[in-house]
């Protein structure tokens, strides 16, 4: 890329969850200050609109190091809810143990964590997932009234395996937050492979690039 372009900025998802960015910090060194990873401290839709936030103030003359420094400033200014469907990926990551697994299956039971901070917390623990999708649109009520009263906030809906439950999804988030257009995205391989299918997640970012001007 440093063919054709005098600098690039890499986003890789959080320090936290990954050791990404360490290895990039690393490697940006051998290419003379011209390579500048960032440390966003997010993942998912909130990544993606950290990407195109940084699209958007590219085109607007900010240097690299100007992006870089809104980036990692602005990277904690969002939050990530996420249910997961089956406990069988949870049990074998370590998460969970055999029997817990064994005995959440049995009851129904649905993980509800969460990404505050680049870092993954369990947050809920519910019967069905109807019930996760209730305790994850009145988690978003709380953290827009508390974190981000008065401001613009961008809500993204995602969901691993089927389309169609993640446009069900999408729907009653629309239904929950009627003043804002809520899109849907299939979580990246990097987070299905923990989550196993019938995911849902949401994310929801503080908006600061639509009252720029920019239209993507």
């Amino acid at each position: 890329m440093l063919k054709d372009y005098e600098q690039v900025i890499y986003i890789p998802m959080s320090s936290g969850l990954s050791g990404s960015y360490d290895t990039a910090a690393v490697m940006a060194r051998e290419y003379q200050g011209r390579v500048y990873p960032v440390n966003n401290r997010r993942i998912s839709v909130t990544l993606q609109q950290s990407v195109l936030e940084a699209r958007f103030y590219a085109d607007q003359g900010m240097t690299a190091e100007e992006i870089v420094r809104f980036l990692e400033r602005d990277g904690l200014n969002a939050s990530i809810y996420l249910a997961v469907n089956t406990l069988e990926y949870l049990k074998r990551s370590g998460r969970i143990t055999p029997a817990g697994a064994a005995i959440g299956t049995m009851l129904n039971m649905k993980p509800v964590l969460q990404i505050q901070g680049g870092k993954l917390d369990a947050y809920r623990k519910v019967r069905g997932m109807r019930a996760a999708m209730n305790e994850m649109i009145a988690a978003l009520k709380h953290d827009r009234d508390s974190r981000f009263p008065g401001q613009r906030v961008t809500i993204r809906a995602a969901y691993s395996g089927d389309e169609k439950l993640g446009e069900v999804w999408r729907q009653e988030l629309q239904a929950a937050f009627p003043d804002l257009l809520i899109e849907k995205d299939s979580l990246s391989l990097s987070i299905a492979c923990h989550t196993g299918d019938g995911a849902l997640g949401v994310g929801l970012i503080r908006d600061i690039w639509h009252k720029k001007g920019c239209a993507f």
